[in-house]
């Protein structure tokens, strides 16, 4: 055999070599197959890759993910985010326990000064009835008038500060239980990732 010939050979098995080796390369890509070039897609029998960096590993390198872990991966961010961002939770519950305190008192003050406002009603109602004498009527209707008056600014007061000592007290409850929540969450979005970046799938 000539050298030419030889020579001939060897490249038409090198150029056979390099296009069957490309099918068996695609067919190996799944999650964690290495990869060289940052946000490069391709499709692998209808699957979706991108190279990336799966964060769930530590000093990841670049390999092929699917696309749903990708997706897995931006919600688990997305929920550590949100669990950092709720700050100091202690902090938070002091300054709203101390706000829902001055409600409570000023309900408290409030409804007081209605209760008295409503007893001073009643008492002038029976003291003006009683009276025969016309200007001590006229006089006792208008202080009843005032003490009425009175009784609608109190018991509007009142609405509003049991309106809001019910909403610090929602707050208080949903601010406790948030380190639990936000927990949860980032627990299950790392579950969630964790199964759909399986290594080889």
């Amino acid at each position: 055999m000539s050298r030419k010939i030889a020579i001939a050979l060897l490249s038409t098995a090198l150029i056979a070599g390099a296009f069957t080796a490309s099918p068996a390369s695609a067919a190996k890509i799944s999650n964690g197959t290495a990869c060289s070039k940052l946000n490069a897609t391709t499709t692998v029998s209808g699957f979706k890759y991108r190279c990336a960096k799966n964060t769930l590993v530590k000093n990841s390198k670049l390999t092929w993910l699917s696309a749903e872990c990708v997706t897995a991966l931006q919600q688990y961010s997305g929920a550590v985010k949100t669990r950092a961002s709720v700050g100091n939770v202690s902090e938070q519950l002091a300054e709203l326990d101390a706000d829902y305190q001055k409600a409570v008192a000023a309900l408290a003050n409030v409804t007081t000064a209605y209760d008295s406002a409503r007893a001073q009603v009643t008492k002038s109602q029976a003291s003006m009835n009683a009276s025969t004498i016309q200007s001590e009527k006229q006089a006792l209707a208008a202080a009843l008038s005032k003490l009425a008056n009175a009784v609608l600014v109190l018991s509007g007061s009142k609405s509003k500060l049991s309106a809001q000592v019910k909403d610090l007290e929602a707050k208080k409850a949903l601010l406790s239980s948030a380190p639990a929540t936000f927990k949860a969450s980032v627990d299950d979005a790392k579950a969630s990732a964790s199964l759909l970046c399986k290594k080889g799938y």
